[in-house]
This record gives structure tokens, C-alpha cells and sequence, in this order.
């Protein structure tokens, strides 16, 4: 069939006709509208994408978040290798022939194509689907992989039909463009965004779990999550039908091949074959990813997709604005006109991601917590993340290289020349992943060097493609390339690594640390510094593409601001002179000669991002109040009123008369006279907000008080209190906040209503506890503020760096050490009832024991029912948690003397007695000296036994007198005199009484000082080095810095070791040492833990082994009932002891030993020993002979909550002893 002569097309309504050589006055003007027209519809898509990501690795979580990467990933694959890649490449080019040269004006041709497009895509479905569970097995189907293979099995069937669709969503857009029609296509993936977020929003609100073990195909939750998603890709393909329609396009079924078609042929193959190589490398990697963890795959695959953010936002519309002039100049054999449309590509694209690679490369951790650090995303996880993605981020530059040759090589009409950049890239990439394991054990640290083995595998095809293009179009003389690659490189490293400085030795740093809301923070305030001084350094510098980028912005400022306005040319521009005469210097004009493009003539189909991605909720909203909305008239329904710590001398109230004496009478509150309802003057009210008050949502990262506090961390509450630690922004500290009524139930008081001390009401709570300030004791967190509320408040308090009660009891202290501890909250009661007050010390939350080791109330709020029998009481409940680890008084009230067997805040309720009562601590622990067993007991008893906070201070100074008479006196040889003897010993009461009679200053954490004059003006290249290494020593100073927590005699916390590390107290061995030869994982599930550090338990050595992460609570999300090593001994022995070294303080663990070396039930071995683990070396023995035998199984039978919801347990060493 003869091709027919070219005719000319009339104009359609609605369009502008232009002739060949003319301006294209209604089309795109330049070539940076046009990609900003294809960047604005792409940064949409990207923002939905990446949330939706966000989502899914916040929802989902660990290895099922893997799973459905790797399955999510298979149909976009095999669409893009049947079709997707043939139809950007070569299907576009010979439908525009179609639409020019047919008298149909290609209708024909567009329906042999969707024809053929319908079989191939059904046939590679049916194909898929066969051969899919031979691709989950290579995936993630190995022995050593950490992914499930069954539930990716069952998502792959759910997903796979999406490939269809795909196929058809790229045919639908292609066909549009080509009809300048451009909007369907770039919107059509923010549609399948929106409905798979609110897929991912339903499995969430979905109750019970997604079924594991074993996996079930009818599983709701599990249908909601694959058909969610597919469900998704359909839309994004039905949504383009209207747009066909209109534009005259109609779906038929013609059977056939355009002979033109055939004429590509040859083409279609070698493109089918860069795809199927390309897939080929990443089916290679991806089981190198699935063995180093469970969050192997989704980690590897998530850190490209965040990468592509700015790529598919700049370099993805750059090239495809690009992609009809190369197309033009190289059908015309302009080689000239070829080189120097790379050139520009080239430095545009340079210019836009160079500075994206240095911000990602330095603040990649920072990237990885605010942005995935949600839900069941840990920080652990998050910070991994972000460490991979500071490894790959260089990708971005060879990548976008790789990807600008392959443009120049397809407009060549040279197909095959790519597949040898692709052999290049897969060969080098897959050779460096699989090397990788063999130098590094660490699984975290393989997945992060499998991105920087992609980046070098890019840049081996980089420099292949440059080979090849050199060969092909000659010397390249791309001298401006090289300068603006260079000049760009060095401004972005070297204001990064001053940004990266300055922030890091700020008190900037530490809202990156404060949570996901404080990170996003950080990150947007060091990129927006960042990259203004960049563009501005590059911009002073007169770099002309980056002035060229910027002449629009100035022009869009100027209709706002007419300084902005960039100058108008007082004459033309000169002509275009050869290129040979330029090539070495910039000229502004190359890209005003892309202002001649038409709109027809950007026909290039816009790459299809299948992950699209965007960025995370950038933080709470704030909800306005009415009384908000009434600056101008402000009412008494809100109020925040201050009173520091030194206003405490006087009573909370505003007196219009003389003071009152403190504590006697009603106080009024002050009032402000207001219009009534209807006046003139009255506040109206406004629409879309209700009267009622409303409380501040309290999660951390929220700021309260007007912006002063940043919550960071929730420590419990009790009756309407909420506890919380907070960062105090304007003074840069820590401090403690007692929310009371933080929901605002309680009603407003009415102007003029006056505040009773003994009420029950949230201000008489604020107005008791403001009293506190008065008392300055180690056993009392100072009372610092108050903020009154419209209904509550604020209690600020200090912060003082402690553990918590039920931590430290289940560390098991000394007798002594628990008596010293709540000496001082003796103390502080004792001072607080001189002061008309009391503590409130009625439940576990609000004690915490400080790095020093004294017991104090670190939420102060005093409620109603607080008196001085009340806290004796509590001081009789918190000596008894630190003796036995369990609490006598009941979790409402705290004032009732309770037993049973539930917990309070961690510790166990006390256990009774024959009469019904706490048994006392003696009777449990015989080791308890009677004194100290018998203030606890007695506190307790109330009225029938010791009333007062002074004299629960003199019996336990008393009772710790006879461990501290080595300290205070030399030792007394036997042959001294006998007169001397009895002086000695009267010497110590006295020496101890004159010690405790000094006040004793609460120690404070010395915490390295920080510079507060950086300089932040950049003068030179000297100056920022300066600058450098100042930072750098006083981080390595801070960092170094230790904190004075000596431990005195009785301590809570072992001599010679920090208050961090708590110690078991060492066991006596018995037998000697066995040696460990091997070990393994006992896993019986089907979802296995991580065996990744496994050796090390055998060693010692860093990093150490530790299960998986779970959600659920302790017993491993309900999904198994333990996880175990199975340690192989040199010898078989009787075992008779051995330790255990973890920091996992309270996971359980069970000692067994098994006769086989392979075990397949846990009931197949015997328990020799089982206990609770405490931070550091946990020494144990064991009391019956046990079974001589080569193998042994450390059982973990319940986790450690480590921080937010993340159990997990860590194991540094296993040693044992036996006979």
C-alpha cells in the first residue's frame, strides 16, 4: 500500500491554523509554559501519589506493606513490556502520520490499534497469571526471604488485572494528545490517587486483622485492599472516555495491521527488549532486598518513588516538551540543531536536580521522618528509609542523563542502540546488589547499598550512552554543559553542608527529633533556606539558564510587584548565528528558539507514573474558636492568664479590694464588662462554629498555650489530668504539663463567678496547685506557670530528666535504695502540707524517679479530694511499688487501699493477704529490712497508722542510717581501744543527721552549650570552611559531652554504671562456661521474624539481633506465640546456668532444651528456666538438673514496648554454664 501525500488538515473550531513557518500565536508560546502546563497536572498527581504512599506504609506496615509493593508493582511492569514503552516511543509517530495522511483523519488506524492493544494486553494477563506464583516464588518465595509469599500471592491475583488497564489508560492518552487534548490524561491518575487513599482509608476503619497464617482469599480485608486498587487503575482509564467521544474518537473493534505499523516492526522489538532487561535486573535485585528484611522490598522500591518527586515534576515535562524538537531536527539530519537541544536539556535538567540531589543527600534521615514516620511506620523504620534515600539520591543525575540519551537515540530511529545502555546498567546494577551481602551483615545497611549500586549502574549507562552518542553525532563540544554542571555542583554542596551545619548545631536540630510534625518543620525550613540561596548565589552569579528559568517568575511577580518586573531589551535579538561559533558560550537565545513550538507539534504521550507520589499532611490544623474570631472584643470565654514561678507567693485571683489571706474564702474572678447579646457592641456570632468550647487536640507534635509549648511525649492521666511532656519554644527547654479538663467538658464560669479553693472545679484545681510554687524540694517538679483556659488549664511544671515508676520497680532496687528514693517525696510533702497544700500523690503516672534516684511528683495538679492523710497514703503506695513492683491503691481515686489482679500504669495490683490486706513487703521478701517494710504497711493503714509525711521522712532516714556508716566513717581496726568504738559509732548518726539537714540542690543534666552568633552571611568560600569546622567541633563537643549522674550509696542504679543501663544484680555461676558454635531462628509461622545479626547473640557484636516490630501489644500482634534461637553447644552438658544480655527491659523469656537439632514444635522441649528481662546482663540459674543435651532454645514469650505502639525485643549476647 503507497503511502499518500501529505494533505493539509482545515483547523478544527475552536483552534488557530498557522502555516509552516509562521508563530504559532494560539498555541504554547515557549517551552517553559509548556512544561509548566504538563508540571502543574503532574506536581498534582505526584502530591495524591505520595500520599497515598504514605499511606500505605503507615497503615500497612512492615512485611505486608513489602508484600504489596512487590505485588503492585507486576502489573505495571508487564503493561509497560507489552505496550506501555512501544506506544510513548514509536505508536505516537506513526498516529500523528495517520491523523495527517489518512482521509478518516486515522480513525482507522486508532481502532486497529486498540483492536491489537485488547489482545495483547488480555493475552499477557492470562499469561500473567499462570506464570505468577513462578514470580512470587523467585521474588519472595526463597528460603532466606523475610516477606510472605502467600499473601503476595493473593494480592498479585487481585492486582493483575490492572495491567489491562494501564495498557488502555496509556493508548487513551496518547490518542488525545495527539489531539492536543492534554488534560484527561494528566488528571486521570489523581482520580486513581483519590480512590485508592480512600481504599486504604476503609481497610483501616475495617475491624479485626488482615488474616496471615494462613492467607485466605476471602479474606474482607484483603478483597478491600486488591480490588480497592484495582478498582483505582479502572477509573483512570474510563475517565478519559468522554474526551474521546468529544474529540471524535470512536471505540470499535477493526481486525488488521497497518502497514506502517509493520515499517516499526523492527523497532517495537528492540524497545520490547530494553523493557524485558530493564524488568529483568529488577526481578534480580528484588530477592536480594526481600532476604536483608522484611521491609527490604518496600524500603527499596519507596526511595525511588520518593526520588522521582522532583524528577517527574522537572525532568518528566522538560523532556516531553523536548521530545518533538529532537524528534524534528533529528528527522531533518540536523546534527547540529541535535547537540545543542542536548545541550539544553542537559543544563536545564542539571540546574533543576543538582540542588535536589545535595538537600536529599544530606537530610535524607530528616526526609525519612517526616514524611513516613506514621502509624505503622516506627522512627526505626522511618530513619532507614531516609538513610537510604541520602544513598541514592546522586541516582537522580546519571538517571536523568541515561533517560535525555535515550530521547536522542529514539528521534535517531536507532532502537537497538539503548538496549546496550540497558545491558550496561543491569549488568553493572545487578552485579554490585548481589556482591553487597557478601561484605555487609547488616540487613538496614544492604537495602541502603543496593540504591547507591543502582546509582552506579546509572552512571555506567550514563557514560555508555555518552560513548555512543559521541560516535554517532561526532565531537560534541559541550563546554557550557561541563561549566554549568560544575558552577551548579558546587554552589548547591557548599550551601547544603552550611545549611546542614547550621541546622544541626542549632536548637533547630532538635525539632527534628521531636516527632514527624517537628521534622516536616525542620525539613521545610532547611530546604526553603536552602534552595533560596542556591538560586540566589546561582543567580549573582549570572549563570544564564538559571536566569533564564527565573525571567518568567519575575514577570508573573511583576504584575504584583513592578520592581520585580525584569527590564524590557532596548533592541531585538541578534540573529541565531551557527552553532559552531557558540558552542562555547552560554546564549540566552537557545531557549527563546524554543518559543516557536506549536501546540500540535507536543505530541509526545506524558510518561505515566504509576506511583504517583506527593507529600505527606503537612501537620494539625487549627480549629478557630468564636472567641477567636473576636480580637477586636475579646470576651472572658477565653482567657489565658500567666502567673510565673515568682507570683506564686500570692493567691491565684484579682482582688478589686485588699488580699485576702490565702485560702480563706471564695476568689472572684476577674470580669470585663461586655454588651449583652442584641447591643450595639455585641459580639455577633458566626457562622459554622457552635458555643461549645473545645479542647486542644493533644497529640504530639501540637503546640498549646498560643504556640509557647510543643508536646512531644504522653505519659498517662488520671480523673479529667492528662500528663505531658512539652517543649517550652520561646526558652528552648523541656517542661511537664498537667492538662486539667484538656477536653473542656466542664462549663464556663460565668463572669464574675468566683473560684473556690476547696472546689472540684478545673480553675479551683489550677488555683491549688499554683500554691506548690511555694515548695522547693527534690521531691516536687517546681511549679513553673499556670495557663487558664476557658474552661481549664495548664500546670507547667519543670522537667527533670527520670524514669518512670513501674520502669524502675521492675529493675528490682535495693530496700535501702527505694527508702533514699522516697525520702524526698517525703520531704516535698512534708513541705507542701506546711504550706496549706497537698501533692495529690494518688496514682503511679505522676511519680517518676529522676536520674539521681529520688522519687518525685513530676505532674503536679491537685484535685479536690487531696489532703495530707491522702498523701501519706500514696507515699506508703509508691515505697511498696518500688519493694514488690505492684500498687496497693486503687486506679480511680487512688485513695482506696485495693488488691486484686489487674495493673495500674504497668505494676501489678497488690496481692492480698489471709485478712484481705496488702500482704506486707517482709512476708514476700524476707531480705526487706523490718523498718522499712514496716512504714509501708503502716502508711497504708491511714488513721491507724503513721499520719504524717514528716514522720514517713524520719523512719526512713532512720532506716537507711546503717548503709551509710562505711561512707562517713573510717574503717575501726580490732585491736583499737574500746573507748574509741562507741564514739565512732555515735558518730555517724550525727554525721548523717548534719548531712540530711543540708538542703541538697537537685543535680541537672550538663548538656554541651551551642553557639548562638553564626554567622549566616556567606562571604567567601574561607569564611563557610571557618564556619565548618567551628560547627563541627562544637557537635563533636555537645556530642561528647557526659552528664554528672554519679550514683551515691543505696542508689537506685548500680556504682559505676549510668542510670540508662540498669543492671540485673549478677547471679552466682555455677558449672563452667559452654561455647556456642552455632545459631539459628525458631519461627513457626508462616510470617518469620528476621534472622538478620543472628550470629552476633553468639559474640557480642554490634548491631544485635532483634525480632521483628508489632503493633498489637506484647504477644506478637496475636499472631504467634513466640519467637527462639536455637543455640548449638560445642559439647553436650546439663545446663546449670548462663546470662542473657539485652536492654529490652520486661520481655519474657523462657530457657528450654531440646534433644533434636531440628524443631519443629515448641512442645518438644523443656523449660529449664524462665523469668523477665532487665536492661543489661541478666544472669541466670538453674535450680533442677536439667537434661545433658547439644541444643538449647532461648524462647521469647512476650515483647518490650519501646516507643509509640513498636514492641520488639533485642538480644545482644547469650552465654551458659553447665556440667
Amino acid at each position: 500500500m503507497s503511502r499518500a501525500e501529505p494533505r493539509h488538515i482545515p483547523p478544527r473550531k475552536g483552534t488557530v491554523a498557522t502555516d509552516a513557518g509562521g508563530s504559532d500565536d494560539g498555541g504554547t508560546s515557549s517551552l517553559l509554559r509548556s512544561t509548566g502546563s504538563v508540571a502543574i497536572a503532574t506536581l498534582t498527581s505526584r502530591l495524591t501519589g505520595f500520599l497515598r504512599t504514605v499511606l500505605l506504609a503507615a497503615i500497612l506496615g512492615g512485611a505486608v506493606w513489602s508484600s504489596f509493593t512487590v505485588a503492585n508493582q507486576m502489573p505495571q511492569q508487564v503493561s509497560e513490556l507489552v505496550l506501555g514503552q512501544v506506544l510513548a516511543a514509536l505508536v505516537i509517530p506513526v498516529l500523528i502520520r495517520a491523523e495527517m495522511e489518512d482521509k478518516d483523519r486515522g480513525q482507522a488506524f486508532f481502532e486497529r490499534l486498540f483492536t491489537m492493544s485488547l489482545v495483547i494486553l488480555g493475552g499477557a494477563l492470562i499469561i500473567a497469571m499462570l506464570i505468577s506464583p513462578l514470580l512470587v516464588g523467585w521474588l519472595v518465595g526463597k528460603a532466606d526471604s523475610q516477606v510472605n509469599a502467600p499473601l503476595t500471592q493473593a494480592l498479585v491475583y487481585l492486582l493483575l488485572p490492572q495491567l489491562v488497564f494501564y495498557g488502555l489508560s496509556a493508548l487513551f492518552t496518547a490518542v488525545l494528545n495527539t489531539r492536543a487534548v492534554f488534560r484527561p490524561g494528566a488528571w486521570a491518575p489523581v482520580a486513581t490517587n483519590v480512590i485508592q487513599i480512600g481504599t486504604l482509608v476503609l481497610f483501616y476503619l475495617m475491624p479485626g486483622e488482615l488474616t496471615l497464617n494462613p492467607v485466605e482469599m476471602s479474606d474482607p480485608k484483603l478483597l478491600v485492599l486488591g480490588l480497592g486498587s484495582t478498582l483505582g487503575v479502572i477509573v483512570q482509564a474510563c475517565i478519559q472516555l468522554p474526551a474521546l467521544k468529544r474529540s471524535g474518537i470512536k471505540l470499535r473493534l477493526r481486525w488488521g495491521v497497518d502497514d506502517r505499523l509493520k515499517h516499526f516492526g523492527g523497532m517495537g522489538v528492540a524497545i520490547i527488549a530494553y523493557v524485558f532487561i530493564s524488568l529483568l535486573g529488577s526481578y534480580l535485585v528484588t530477592p536480594v532486598a526481600a532476604a536483608a528484611s522484611e521491609t527490604g522490598p518496600g524500603v527499596y522500591a519507596n526511595v525511588w518513588l520518593v526520588l522521582q518527586l522532583p524528577y517527574g515534576v522537572l525532568g518528566v515535562a522538560l523532556l516531553t516538551a523536548v521530545m518533538p524538537r529532537l524528534s524534528r531536527h533529528a528527522a531533518e539530519g540536523n546534527r547540529t540543531a541535535v547537540v545543542d537541544d542536548l545541550s539544553l536539556a542537559t543544563r536545564i535538567t542539571m540546574v533543576a536536580l543538582v540542588p535536589v540531589v545535595a538537600f536529599a543527600t544530606a537530610f535524607g534521615p530528616s526526609i525519612g521522618r517526616a514524611l513516613f514516620n506514621y502509624g505503622q511506620m516506627s522512627v526505626a523504620e522511618a530513619n532507614h528509609l531516609g538513610t537510604a534515600i541520602s544513598f541514592e539520591a546522586f541516582v537522580l543525575i546519571p538517571y536523568a542523563m541515561v533517560l535525555i540519551h535515550l530521547r536522542v537515540f529514539y528521534a535517531q530511529e536507532r532502537p537497538w542502540t539503548p538496549t546496550f545502555i540497558v545491558l550496561a546498567i543491569t549488568g553493572v546494577k545487578t552485579g554490585l546488589s548481589y556482591l553487597v551481602p557478601q561484605f555487609v551483615d547488616d540487613g538496614n545497611r544492604v537495602v541502603e547499598l543496593l540504591g547507591t549500586a543502582t546509582g552506579l549502574a546509572y552512571a555506567a549507562g550514563a557514560l555508555v550512552g555518552w560513548i555512543l552518542l559521541r560516535r554517532n553525532l561526532g565531537r560534541m563540544q559541550l563546554t557550557n554543559v561541563a561549566r554549568t554542571l560544575l558552577q551548579t555542583t558546587a554552589v548547591s554542596a557548599l550551601v547544603v553542608v552550611t545549611v546542614y551545619a547550621i541546622m544541626h548545631v542549632s536548637v533547630l536540630q532538635k525539632l527534628d527529633k521531636s516527632g514527624p510534625l517537628g521534622a516536616l518543620i525542620y525539613l521545610a525550613l532547611a530546604g526553603v533556606l536552602s534552595m533560596t540561596l542556591i538560586y540566589a548565589l546561582l543567580a549573582l552569579w549570572r549563570v544564564p539558564d538559571v536566569l533564564a528559568i527565573l525571567a518568567p517568575l519575575r514577570r508573573i511577580a511583576g504584575r504584583f510587584v513592578p520592581a520585580l518586573r525584569p527590564a524590557a531589551p532596548s533592541a531585538p535579538a541578534p540573529a541565531r548565528e551557527p552553532a559552531e561559533a557558540v558552542t562555547a558560550e552560554f546564549r540566552l537565545e537557545e531557549l527563546e528558539r524554543f518559543a516557536s513550538l506549536r501546540q500540535e507539534e507536543i505530541t509526545a504521550q506524558m510518561p505515566r507514573i504509576a506511583d504517583d507520589i506527593g507529600l505527606p499532611y503537612a501537620g494539625q490544623s487549627h480549629v478557630p474558636r468564636r472567641s477567636e474570631a473576636r480580637a477586636d472584643n475579646p470576651t472572658t470565654g477565653l482567657r489565658y492568664r500567666r502567673r510565673g514561678a515568682f507570683a506564686v507567693t500570692e493567691d491565684d485571683s484579682a482582688r478589686p479590694t485588699g488580699p485576702a489571706a490565702p485560702g480563706t474564702g471564695p476568689m472572684p474572678l476577674p470580669s470585663t464588662p461586655q454588651p449583652a447579646a442584641g447591643q450595639p457592641g455585641a459580639p455577633a456570632p458566626i457562622d459554622g462554629y457552635d458555643d461549645a468550647p473545645r479542647g486542644p487536640q493533644l497529640i504530639p507534635g501540637a503546640v498549646v498555650a498560643g504556640g509557647r509549648y510543643r508536646l512531644t511525649e504522653h505519659y498517662g492521666g488520671i480523673r479529667g489530668l492528662q500528663f505531658w511532656q512539652a517543649r517550652d519554644i520561646n526558652l528552648d527547654r523541656d517542661v511537664a504539663l498537667t492538662f486539667v479538663d484538656s477536653e473542656q467538658r466542664e462549663p464556663v464560669p460565668e463572669r464574675g463567678a468566683q473560684i473556690s479553693m476547696r472546689g472540684e472545679g478545673p480553675q479551683s484545681i489550677l488555683s491549688r496547685t499554683l500554691r506548690l510554687g511555694r515548695v522547693h524540694s527534690n521531691g516536687l517538679a517546681r511549679v513553673l506557670d499556670v495557663v487558664r483556659g476557658s474552661s481549664g488549664g495548664i500546670v507547667v511544671a519543670e522537667w527533670i530528666p527520670s524514669y518512670s515508676l513501674a520502669d524502675v520497680a521492675g529493675t528490682h532496687p535495693s530496700a535501702i535504695a527505694a527508702a533514699k528514693a522516697v525520702r524526698s517525696l517525703a520531704s516535698a510533702a512534708e513541705g507542701a502540707h506546711r504550706a496549706g497544700a497537698a501533692l495529690s500523690i494518688d496514682h503511679p503516672d505522676r511519680v517518676r524517679i529522676s536520674q539521681d534516684g529520688n522519687a518525685f511528683l513530676a505532674f503536679p495538679g491537685t484535685l479536690a479530694d487531696a489532703t495530707k492523710e491522702s498523701d501519706v497514703r500514696g507515699l506508703g503506695a509508691v515505697l511498696y511499688a518500688l519493694l514488690l513492683e505492684k500498687w496497693p491503691l486503687d486506679e480511680t481515686t487512688g485513695r482506696i487501699v485495693t488488691t486484686g489482679s489487674g495493673t495500674v500504669s504497668g505494676l501489678q495490683q497488690a496481692d492480698a493477704d489471709a485478712a484481705g490486706n496488702p500482704v506486707e513487703p517482709r512476708d514476700a521478701k524476707s531480705d526487706i529490712p523490718f523498718e522499712i517494710s514496716a512504714v509501708a504497711t503502716r502508711t497504708l493503714e491511714g488513721g491507724q497508722g503513721i499520719r504524717t509525711a514528716a514522720t514517713v521522712q524520719q523512719l526512713l532516714d532512720q532506716a537507711s542510717v546503717v548503709d551509710v556508716k562505711t561512707d562517713l566513717l573510717a574503717a575501726v581496726r580490732d585491736d583499737a581501744p574500746a573507748a574509741a568504738r562507741p564514739a565512732a559509732a555515735t558518730a555517724a548518726p550525727a554525721a548523717q543527721q548534719s548531712l540530711q539537714s543540708r538542703p541538697t540542690p537537685p543535680k541537672r543534666v550538663q548538656t554541651g552549650k551551642r553557639p548562638k552568633n553564626v554567622p549566616l552571611l556567606i562571604i567567601a568560600a574561607c569564611a563557610v570552611v571557618l564556619l565548618l569546622i567551628i560547627g563541627l567541633t562544637l557537635l563533636i563537643s555537645s556530642l561528647t559531652s557526659e552528664k554528672d549522674t554519679q550514683s551515691g550509696v543505696g542508689s537506685l542504679y548500680p556504682a559505676g554504671q549510668s542510670s540508662s543501663t540498669i543492671a540485673a544484680p549478677a547471679a552466682p555461676g555455677i558449672g563452667s562456661p559452654v561455647k556456642a558454635t552455632a545459631v539459628s531462628l525458631v519461627d513457626f509461622s508462616s510470617n518469620k521474624d528476621s534472622a538478620v545479626n543472628i550470629g552476633n547473640v553468639l559474640t557480642g557484636q554490634e548491631p544485635a539481633w532483634k525480632t521483628d516490630t508489632y503493633k498489637a501489644g506484647p504477644v506478637f500482634g496475636n499472631l504467634k506465640k513466640g519467637v527462639g534461637l536455637l543455640i548449638t553447644l560445642d559439647k553436650p552438658v546439663s545446663l546449670t546456668g548462663g546470662a542473657i544480655t539485652s536492654p529490652s527491659a520486661g520481655s519474657t523469656i523462657e530457657v528450654r532444651t531440646s534433644s533434636k537439632e531440628t524443631v519443629k514444635s515448641i512442645d518438644e522441649t523443656s523449660v529449664v528456666w524462665s523469668g523477665t528481662l532487665r536492661p543489661g546482663a541478666n544472669n541466670f540459674h538453674v535450680s533442677a538438673v536439667a537434661p545433658r543435651t547439644k541444643y538449647v532454645v532461648v524462647w521469647i514469650t512476650g515483647l518490650t514496648k519501646v516507643e509509640g505502639n513498636d514492641w520488639y525485643t533485642t538480644i545482644n549476647q547469650v552465654s551458659f554454664q553447665g556440667t
